[in-house]
C-alpha cells in the first residue's frame, strides 16, 4: 500500500470514529432526557440550561475537525506505519481541545463557573462519557469509578454525577 493510500484509510477511519462519537452522543443525550424526564433537576427544569446543553450535544468535538487538532489527533489514534508522532504537537492539539470543549472536566473545575452553568457543564461531561461507554462497551459510572483518582471533581459535581447515573442506569 502506497503512503498516499494508508494515509487516506487512516484518515478515513478516524473520520468514521468522528462520526460514531457523534451518533453516540446524541444517543446518550437522548438516553439522559428519557431516563431523567420528571426528576427535580434543574438542568432538567430550567429551559435555559436545557437549551445550553442540546446546543452543546449539538456541536460536540467539532473542534476535532479543526486545524489544531485534526491531523495531531489522526496521527496519535490512528498513524500510519511509519509516521512520527511529535508528543509535543499532541499535547498542543489536546489543549486545544479543552480550551474549546467545556464538556471536559479538566476545563470546568478549573474555572470559576457559577451555577446555572457549572450543572450544564458536568452534564454534558456526563454525556461524553455515556457515548464513550456506548463505544467500549462500560458504563460513564465505570469509567468513573475506575478513573475516580485521577478526576478532580468538587463534591457538588459528584453528587450531581451520581444521582444522573441512579437515573440512567437503575431505572
Amino acid at each position: 500500500m502506497t503512503y498516499m493510500k494508508e494515509l487516506i484509510a487512516k484518515t478515513r477511519e478516524y473520520l468514521d470514529y468522528i462520526e460514531e462519537h457523534y451518533d453516540n452522543v446524541q444517543k446518550a443525550w437522548a438516553l439522559i432526557n428519557e431516563k431523567c424526564k420528571g426528576k427535580s433537576f434543574r438542568f432538567m427544569s430550567d429551559d435555559y440550561v436545557w437549551h445550553t446543553i442540546r446546543a452543546e450535544v449539538e456541536a460536540h468535538d467539532l473542534s476535532k475537525l479543526s486545524f489544531g487538532e485534526f491531523t495531531q489527533y489522526r496521527q496519535y489514534f490512528y498513524p500510519c506505519k511509519n509516521e512520527k508522532m511529535d508528543k509535543k504537537q499532541f499535547n498542543a492539539a489536546w489543549a486545544h481541545h479543552l480550551e474549546k470543549n467545556v464538556h471536559h472536566w479538566q476545563y470546568w473545575v478549573r474555572e470559576e463557573i457559577s451555577n446555572p452553568y457549572a450543572d450544564a457543564y458536568l452534564v454534558m461531561n456526563v454525556v461524553d462519557w455515556v457515548a464513550m461507554g456506548l463505544k467500549f462497551g462500560d458504563t460513564a459510572k465505570e469509567y468513573y469509578e475506575k478513573n475516580k483518582a485521577t478526576i478532580e471533581l468538587p463534591d457538588w459535581a459528584e453528587t450531581l454525577m451520581y444521582q444522573i447515573f441512579e437515573c440512567i442506569y437503575e431505572n
